[in-house]
């Protein structure tokens, strides 16, 4: 039977536009069974024609198997790696000599984690490897910072304690060890801590942030020279009201700390410090993005200075806005930003990728509806302009859902994202499967009609934007992000929402409670660290609402 002059049409104009926006598109699978899935957790420049990326590829009972996989950027797979071991976690980092170091968390119900560090070629060999162990009976129960230099040297900073008959003596430890894994340096603090960050500047300066529950708002940094003399330690108060914290090294080898913060009691915002390097001084204090309530999703920066913020802000009556921002460094001012209004365009976009182009990239999703989505990307100009979006194609029939995570550009800028995708239950609306995928986006679909919409505005005064905020409703606001002991749902709504769920990405239910305040605390203290997705559920108006968080470790 012939198909309709139209329906051909119609079928070879999409191939069309497919072709021009996808060079090539990789299913990563592991054939799990329900409820585990294959999650991407990230992919990295490797060589100057290839990447790496990295899968939790297969769950059995409480054996979780990792994968790493080298891709040309012609789309093919050349190599593979696999690690297994008791409910792994594994962290990926490429150093500059196309090596790449990889950290084995394996946590054994009833023992001691266990920690071991591998050094690959670029063909996923194994160059050597080493458990991260101490003398004096010393046990590891947390590894929370990982890091490689310019010259591949490997920062590890963590806690644990040693034995003392029926008690313990709680120790925190920071260790430097070259490119053969063989330690240079080690710290160790009697104070139990927790370590943020490393970050390692131009000339070897080794920077540690601490930000221990104990002593919140403050935390502490540490600068030690390459050699791991003790340059200063400074004891920062942070603002009371901040509910999570990151770091990153400016251009000009000073600390940034940011994060969100309440504003006031209705308000929150991004927050933005600047450190000095040589004495621990506050360069400078700015706040960014106020709404109702703020999630900063993402931060990068570029070698000239430009930071680039990306935050999804929330108002009282149910409005959401994705907003990204250019800050400058220098002096923390916000110079330009654009936002996206969710119930126009449906976009949440959650990742930027930064290069030294002109251009950036922004990751995430478009909604088709409440429940389904496609993996969306935007490009921009530095100047705020938008340059285009690509939406990702449908590997998958309509009752499934793929997002895109993270991302990277090749030599002529073009986009290779990393994402998921998620089977879905017709009746539930609940996920059944989970594979990843890797894309390779081509020439852009300029018309912004079929993307995120065109909003732009000039930078204002947080002033100005919690009096507007004042006019509206609530929304639901979910903070600290990443958290690591206490998650807070409030701007709840109970004759909205009556239960929510957490579940992981393996689509298995990890936690249930039900609502009955306006606000409501959850306890992630026994939760893995990993992304999870939180569920808002109504049983009255079948509908629901689902946030992602992060457990931080």
């Amino acid at each position: 039977m012939k198909k309709p002059l139209l329906l051909s049409f119609i079928l070879l104009l999409l191939q069309t536009l497919l072709i021009a926006q996808v060079q090539w598109f990789q299913n990563q699978d592991g054939n799990n069974s329900y409820p585990n899935g294959t999650v991407g957790t990230s992919v990295q420049p490797l060589t100057s024609t290839s990447f790496v990326a990295t899968y939790l590829w297969h769950a059995d009972n409480d054996q979780f198997t990792w994968k790493l996989s080298k891709t040309n950027h012609s789309g093919t797979e050349q190599r593979t790696f696999f690690i297994t071991g008791t409910t792994a976690q594994v962290e990926t980092r490429v150093g500059k000599r196309n090596m790449i170091y990889v950290l084995e968390k394996n946590y054994p119900i009833g023992f001691d984690p266990v920690y071991t560090l591998y050094k690959l070629d670029s063909n996923l060999n194994i160059r050597s490897q080493r458990t991260i162990s101490f003398e004096g009976g010393y046990s590891v129960f947390n590894l929370n910072a990982f890091k490689v230099d310019e010259n591949d040297n490997i920062y590890l900073a963590g806690d644990g304690q040693y034995p003392d008959g029926p008690g313990y003596l709680p120790a925190s430890f920071m260790l430097k060890a070259n490119k053969n894994l063989t330690t240079v340096w080690m710290k160790m603090d009697s104070i139990q801590t927790s370590y943020s960050d490393i970050h390692i500047d131009d000339n070897g300066y080794v920077w540690v942030v601490e930000d221990y529950f104990a002593s919140f708002p403050d935390i502490r940094v540490t600068r030690y020279a390459a050699n791991g003399q003790l340059k200063w330690r400074k004891t920062i108060t942070t603002d009371a009201g901040r509910f999570s914290l990151s770091s990153a090294l400016a251009q000009d080898d000073q600390l940034i700390i940011y994060g969100g913060k309440a504003i006031s009691e209705t308000a929150q915002g991004v927050y933005l410090w600047k450190i000095g390097r040589n004495n621990g001084n506050i360069v400078y204090k700015k706040t960014h993005f106020p709404a109702n309530g703020v999630q900063l999703t993402d931060l990068k920066q570029d070698r000239t200075g430009n930071i680039f913020a990306l935050a999804t802000q929330y108002y009282n009556n149910g409005r959401m806005l994705c907003r990204v921002g250019r800050i400058s460094s220098w002096n923390g001012a916000l110079q330009w930003s654009r936002y996206f209004t969710y119930e126009q365009d449906s976009c949440n976009l959650f990742k930027l990728v930064v290069n030294d182009n002109d251009k950036f990239y922004m990751v995430g999703e478009k909604k088709r509806n409440n429940i389904l989505s496609r993996g969306f990307s935007m490009r921009m100009k530095k100047n705020g302009q938008l340059d285009g979006n690509y939406i990702s194609p449908d590997s998958v029939s309509y009752l499934r859902s793929h997002w895109l995570t993270d991302g990277i550009t090749d030599r002529n800028n073009q986009l290779i994202s990393i994402g998921i995708t998620q089977d879905m239950d017709t009746i539930t609306y609940q996920s059944t499967y989970l594979r990843s995928f890797v894309i390779k986006f081509g020439q852009s679909n300029n018309n912004h009609h079929h993307g995120c919409g065109d909003h732009h505005t000039t930078a204002v005064s947080s002033e100005a934007a919690v009096e507007e905020m004042s006019t509206i409703l609530k929304s639901p606001v979910m903070y600290p992000n990443p958290a690591q002991r206490e998650l807070t749902v409030s701007n709840l709504l109970e004759e909205k929402y009556d239960r929510l769920a957490i579940y992981n990405l393996q689509g298995s239910m990890v936690l249930q409670r039900t609502i009955n305040s306006s606000s409501i605390k959850i306890d992630v203290n026994d939760l893995p660290g990993g992304v999870y997705l939180l569920q808002l559920q109504s049983g009255i108006l079948q509908k629901q609402k689902t946030l992602r968080f992060v457990v931080q470790k």
